[in-house]
Parts: structure tokens; C-alpha cells; sequence
């Protein structure tokens, strides 16, 4: 038998247990618990040594954000921020500082809420951030800086329960897809009944698995007793009518949880399920093995298709960056080429698409690597109906995208084409 080189004894050896260690990684993560911790990364967070309750010290202004307790319906109670936009600040600056509180039990006896209240130009983004880390974690504040220039526009975002300081009471005791459903709507539920603040003036804005928590939680608002949805217990005053919301804003979706783990990244550099596509029977096993499945694509396309029938309209925006190394832009396509194809077969429909080639000099709406829209006609006459469209950016990646101008942007088109009617504006064109 030949003798292998001391080097390449090493480098067997070093590949041997690579490989026993990702066949122990596979193992665990066919265990609940496990796959929970793995999939949430609630425990992730550097909140031990940064106090979320000092905002100033993320880069806000005295008394821009007040930290608040939510209870959701089923009893936990989560941290959540209100951010108060900076035009709003600058003309109230004086009584802000003054009356600026810390965290607060009751968000409706705070001079912010008096000043959302106040203002019938007020506008709202619910924020949804992905997993891991906490509401002040590493690019997230960036996107409240950014949403928070946007004039009259105040943001609510909130720690799921088990994330940051929000509590986890409930069995079984870790987060699950039922729970972070709960807290999405809780949170949305709170906005429209408690703040008294109308869907129409409300963006719902979700990244990530954060996209998945808005998608649930735009269906409920729509056809509550959607099989798409877990059970769930009932939030206290809910609306008893169907919610037609300004916007909703994905970035970095994806169609469903066992869908993107075939392809995915942890830290952008380990896969998760890609090695074992020469094993399908193991990969299998282990697909058949996850417990929250978060069908996105479904509830989307659950939702498109409840829009007529509750007589809501649906302005979807999906923003994917093409150099995301985590959750391949693809996935975006993905999604959004599904719920094209239940616009294709009906009547009235208007569809669009452009795309760089590898030279790069066509003209691409937004300066954009692609453009696809399809909506109904009606929406194209300034009038109410169902639009999704699609923006793949060139840059920004996975985290940082959120904060860029793109997403303000798409935030911007919403409230702008809910008050005024998409007839009536023209986004125009970019050529790098």
C-alpha cells in the first residue's frame, strides 16, 4: 500500500472530522430543542453588555425612542421601541427631552404617542427583524435612522418573546413559529386598536425570518381563519373586518424553511443542507424533521388570493440584494414567480420585467440588477387592487440592505401610492 505524505495524512484527518462534526450538527438538528436554538439564535445577542434601554447610545436623540412592555394575547410580554421620526422630533424637540421617560409600561401615556396621535399626516412602519440578536442589535439601528427621516413616520419594532428582555412563559419555553406569529400580531393588533392608528397609514416592513412574521401576520389581518395559520388565542379588541394595510415590505424572503435550507449559509459561509444533495434519503430525514415550517409562499399566495373576496388591496414589495450571501436572491425569484403565475391566469392583469445582462448597460428601473412587477389593471388606473413587485439590488448583503436607501425607498412608494394611487407615480430609470 503507498504511503500517503505527512501533510496529507493531516489534511485527511482534518476533512474526517469536519465531516463527523457536520454529521453530529445534522444529528442534533433533528432534535426540536435543538433546531429551535439553531433556527431562532435567541441566545445570540450582545445586549449583556449595551443597554437597549439607553437608546442614545445607538445613535438616537434624547428621547427619540421610547422603550415599551407589550402583553401579547397569550400572556408574554415583550420590549418594544417606538421611534419618532426626526421631523416630528425637531418641532417638539424641547417637550421631548423634557418628558423623556426610559421605559414605559403604557406607550399611550408618553409624549410620543401624543404626538402620533396628534398628527393626521402620521404615518407608521411595524418593523419585523430576522433572527438572532435583539431590537438594537448590530445594522437594525440603522433602519430606524433611516425609516425615522422619512417625514411623519414613526416606527414600532419589538423583540419576539425569548429575544432580548421580551419574556418566554409559555410551553415550551423556547421560541416557536406559533409564538413569533402571536407577537407579530399582537404587535399589528395593538397598533390599530390601542394606538388607534388605521391600517392605510401602516407599512408592514419584515427581513429576513422577519419576512416570514410579516407574511403570517399581513394574512391574518386579512382572512383570519386562513389553514395557512397556526391557532392562536385571540387578541383582546381585534378588528372584526378586514385590514387593507399601505404596504408590505419583504426583504431577503424566502418560500419556506426546509425551501431555504437547502441552499442557505450560516454566516454566509457554512451550508446547511447543500452537502447532503448526493445523500437524498438522509436529507430527507432531516427535512422531514423540521417543526416550524414558515410556508411563506403560501401565505402570500393565500393572502393575493383573499384580497378580492375580503375586498382589500395588497401592495407587496420584495427587495432582495444580489451579493446576500446568506439567503440566495433566487429564492426571491422564487417567490415572486409564484405569485405572478396567480395573476397570469386571470383577466385584467398588467406584468412587466427588466434585467441586466452581464454587460450591464440596459436601462433597469431603479438602477436595479432586476425589475419585475405585475399587478391588476385597476391598480395601474389609480384604483384599489393587488401589485407585487420585485427589486433585486445590486448591493447591501444580507443585514445592511435593510438600511438602505432602496428600502426607504419602497417604503416611501407605499404610503405615497396608498394616498395618491399608483397611476400617479412614475418611478424612473437609472443607467450606471
Amino acid at each position: 500500500m503507498v504511503s500517503l505524505h505527512p501533510i496529507l495524512k493531516k489534511s485527511y484527518w482534518a476533512l474526517a472530522g469536519l465531516g463527523s462534526l457536520y454529521a453530529i450538527f445534522m444529528f442534533l438538528l433533528t432534535n426540536p430543542w435543538f433546531q429551535r436554538h439553531a433556527l431562532y439564535s435567541h441566545k445570540l445577542h450582545y445586549g449583556f453588555w449595551h443597554n437597549v434601554s439607553n437608546p442614545e447610545s445607538f445613535g438616537f436623540a434624547k428621547g427619540q425612542v421610547t422603550p415599551f412592555h407589550l402583553k401579547t394575547s397569550d400572556g408574554e410580554t415583550l420590549y418594544c421601541w417606538h421611534v419618532l421620526p426626526l421631523d416630528v422630533y425637531l418641532e417638539n424637540e424641547l417637550e421631548v427631552v423634557h418628558k423623556s421617560s426610559g421605559l414605559v409600561e403604557d406607550l399611550t401615556k408618553t409624549v410620543g404617542y401624543k404626538l402620533l396621535k396628534s398628527d393626521p399626516e402620521s404615518q407608521v412602519v411595524v418593523n419585523f427583524h430576522g433572527n438572532a440578536g435583539h431590537v438594537a442589535q448590530g445594522f437594525r439601528t440603522s433602519t430606524y435612522r433611516s425609516l425615522s427621516s422619512i417625514p411623519h413616520t414613526h416606527i414600532l419594532t419589538c423583540d419576539y418573546r425569548g429575544f432580548g428582555h421580551s419574556t418566554l412563559l409559555n410551553v415550551p419555553h423556547i421560541p416557536t413559529e406559533t409564538g413569533l406569529i402571536t407577537d407579530g400580531i399582537s404587535l399589528v393588533t395593538y397598533l390599530l386598536t390601542t394606538l388607534q392608528h388605521p391600517s392605510t397609514r401602516t407599512v408592514l416592513l419584515g427581513q429576513s425570518l422577519g419576512t416570514a412574521v410579516t407574511a403570517a401576520s399581513a394574512l391574518y389581518f386579512t382572512c383570519p381563519e386562513s389553514p395557512y395559520l397556526p391557532s392562536i388565542p385571540a387578541p383582546a379588541n381585534a378588528a372584526s373586518y378586514a385590514q387593507s394595510f399601505a404596504g408590505i415590505v419583504l426583504v431577503a424572503p424566502f418560500p419556506s424553511l426546509p425551501i431555504l435550507l437547502q441552499t442557505y449559509k450560516l454566516f454566509g459561509i457554512i451550508p446547511i443542507l447543500s452537502p447532503l444533495r448526493g445523500y437524498p434519503k438522509f436529507a430527507n430525514y432531516v427535512t422531514k424533521r423540521i417543526v416550524d415550517l414558515w410556508p411563506t409562499q403560501d401565505r402570500l399566495s393565500a393572502l393575493l388570493t383573499a384580497s378580492p373576496e375580503s375586498k382589500t388591496s395588497v401592495r407587496l414589495s420584495i427587495l432582495h440584494a444580489r451579493n446576500d450571501q446568506d439567503i440566495s436572491f433566487q429564492l426571491s425569484e422564487l417567490v415572486y414567480t409564484n405569485l405572478e403565475a396567480l395573476f397570469l391566469g386571470q383577466e385584467n392583469v398588467v406584468s412587466q420585467e427588466e434585467r441586466r445582462s452581464i454587460h450591464g448597460g440596459e436601462r433597469v428601473r431603479r438602477g436595479a440588477f432586476a425589475y419585475r412587477k405585475v399587478e391588476d389593471a385597476s391598480v395601474g388606473d389609480g384604483e384599489e387592487g393587488r401589485s407585487v413587485e420585485l427589486e433585486i439590488v445590486r448591493y447591501g448583503g444580507h443585514n445592511e440592505v435593510v438600511g438602505f436607501a432602496q428600502v426607504s425607498l419602497a417604503v416611501r412608494r407605499a404610503f405615497r401610492e396608498a394616498e395618491l394611487g399608483a397611476a400617479r407615480f412614475k418611478p424612473g430609470l437609472d443607467v450606471e
